[in-house]
């Protein structure tokens, strides 16, 4: 019986000690590594800036390209200036993960509530979700950059 004991009180002392190395560990904001969300993210920000414009469809030739930021997330790249942020109502499973997905539209246009089915590297779908608004973003002047550059 003590035997028990002493094994339920060290098992409660390691746990305790755990959780207590953890949320210290949360509480140092500066040695937080960044996700590759927040990163493309970052990159994104760089280059873009929201307009402020939403929209409920875009025509698919102003698309070029797409990044996954998170499960919840894309971004658009569009033709010349302009570029497109769709935030999903809800999360989409696996979409950072495997970072691929596929549509299908009977119109030349890809609108909110489109469902995007993820795919895994062999083709293999996991799992649908519709997409949210258009958030309408365009890229920065690029005099914003040379002044950058020159500070």
């Amino acid at each position: 019986m003590k035997q028990k004991s002493l094994f339920s009180a060290a098992m409660v002392a390691v746990l305790a000690f755990s959780f207590g190395m953890t949320s210290a560990d949360d509480d140092s904001g500066d040695e937080k590594e960044m996700t590759r969300g927040e990163k493309r993210l970052e990159r994104i920000m760089e280059k873009y800036e929201p307009t402020g414009e939403t929209r409920h469809c875009v025509p698919l030739r102003y698309l070029r390209d797409s990044q996954i930021i998170d499960d919840q997330t894309i971004f658009f790249s569009g033709l010349g200036k302009r570029a497109y942020m769709n935030r999903m109502p809800h999360r989409c499973g696996s979409l950072a993960r495997e970072e691929r997905f596929m549509y299908s539209t009977s119109i030349s246009q890809l609108c909110k509530s489109e469902i995007i089915t993820v795919l895994d590297s062999f083709g293999r779908q996991w799992g649908s979700c519709g997409l949210g608004e258009f958030e309408e973003w365009q890229k920065k002047p690029k005099d914003d950059k040379a002044e950058k550059g020159d500070n």
